[in-house]
């Protein structure tokens, strides 16, 4: 893989961010959502292809 190792950023919606996050984890779901604010910002950690750790960092 290209950007194994490597960190990548990625900016997206919240409504796309949840979606990749159920993807990886189906404890992601609407009440997350509508926690979220405008804007927000996450660190998501992936080791192989498992999401490890989603960090808040700006509210």
């Amino acid at each position: 893989m290209f950007y194994k190792g490597k960190n990548v950023v990625i900016g997206t919606h919240g409504n796309l961010m949840v979606l990749i996050l159920h993807y990886f984890d189906t404890s992601y779901r609407f009440n997350f959502w509508k926690k979220l604010s405008m804007p927000d910002i996450y660190r998501l950690s992936f080791f192989e292809k498992k999401l490890k750790d989603v960090k808040r960092i700006l509210k």
